[in-house]
């Protein structure tokens, strides 16, 4: 019998968002040290931290759904909770945002839609940019569900391994191959049909999570292994460091970089996630740490956290960023993330909890 909650994913989630909050302090900040803006170029943290949320968000709706297609429920009770979950407070920031600072972005927003605009059109700033990325997740929670639920349930692993993975790579790479690079870039970090790869895997680890938790040593080996072509296939690695060392052209053309990218970040966040499955319960292992009572607590709020954190940075770090704009920017996102988190999505999802 497999665990129904894991505390140590809500670690996960915890850092996952706190990169993405990183990755938004604008550059050159006053006082922001140079050792983080370093870091940040060779990390991309905003870009981590998205896809630890993709491959997470993958397995667990997956073991959720694993759950509920064995226990025979419906697939309209888990749909109603997904939109009690993240319908809410979406469309709260839309209207507010329609008050505060109204756009025409918004609509697009509003129909789950923006990250057709952050492809196309990337030169455009708004609030609700990050949006993007739960366009991408609303496009999967449309499909994903219904194949899990009217399907045999060795079909879904298949498909995943056999075609939503395959297909998403090869697109990545014709994008790569037949576009310019910075639109090929763009395009392969918020096309959901290419960033359901990321969420395909996370779905394919709810598969063989049982495996997992029974053979530890080896899925532990596998996490340790999945680091070498994140580190490979990183495009800083490819493109900077080994031409600079070797004095030499790059080994990989420019071409593949956006497939090769969305390959690392994708290595990277599984094997923190096998990692967190395989040693989060253990005394010695520093993955316990995720399970620190603040980073739980960061982590059951991160979709608000997430939502939120934009809107205040734009309005508080723009123009002129400080060092004291910074923590005012933070702090007030996690009053409103905390704020939200009781009063409005916690009674929600209460009620929600009935839809079984």
């Amino acid at each position: 019998m497999l665990p129904r909650h894991l505390p140590v994913l809500d670690g996960l989630r915890a850092i996952a968002v706190l990169l993405v909050l990183w990755s938004h302090v604008p550059n050159r900040t006053p006082g922001y040290p140079e050792w983080l803006e370093i870091a940040r170029v060779f990390l991309e943290p905003g870009g981590l931290g998205v896809e630890i949320f993709f491959v997470l968000s993958g397995f667990l709706i997956t073991r959720i759904l694993i759950s509920e297609q064995r226990n025979q429920r419906p697939v309209r009770f888990f749909l109603m909770r997904r939109v009690l979950r993240i319908f809410p407070i979406y469309y709260l920031l839309l209207a507010i945002m329609l008050v505060v600072d109204p756009r025409p972005e918004i609509g697009w927003c509003a129909v789950y839609l923006s990250n057709v605009i952050t492809i196309a059109d990337p030169a455009r700033d708004f609030p609700l940019q990050h949006t993007w990325s739960l366009c991408i997740e609303e496009h999967f929670y449309l499909l994903w569900p219904l194949v899990v639920a009217f399907s045999p349930p060795s079909r879904p692993p298949r498909l995943l391994a056999f075609v939503v993975l395959p297909g998403a790579l090869i697109a990545a790479l014709l994008v790569g191959w037949y576009g310019d690079l910075a639109t090929a870039s763009r395009t392969v970090q918020h096309a959901s049909p290419i960033r359901f790869f990321s969420l395909g895997v996370g779905c394919l680890l709810a598969y063989v999570e049982p495996r997992i938790h029974a053979l530890p040593r080896r899925f532990t080996a596998l996490a340790a292994l999945l680091l070498v072509p994140a580190v490979a296939c990183n495009n800083v690695v490819l493109y900077a460091l080994l031409p600079h060392w070797l004095m030499a052209p790059p080994p990989v053309p420019p071409q593949a970089g956006p497939a090769l990218w969305l390959v690392s970040a994708c290595c990277l966040a599984t094997s923190a996630l096998l990692c967190c499955l395989t040693l989060g319960h253990r005394r010695w292992s520093p993955f316990r740490l995720l399970t620190a009572r603040p980073l739980r607590a960061i982590g059951r709020i991160s979709y608000g956290l997430y939502l939120y954190h934009l809107p205040i940075f734009h309005a508080l770090l723009r123009p002129a960023p400080s060092g004291s704009r910074v923590l005012i920017a933070v702090t007030l996102t996690l009053a409103a993330a905390t704020t939200s988190y009781w009063v409005v999505e916690r009674p929600i999802l209460r009620y929600g909890s009935k839809l079984r």
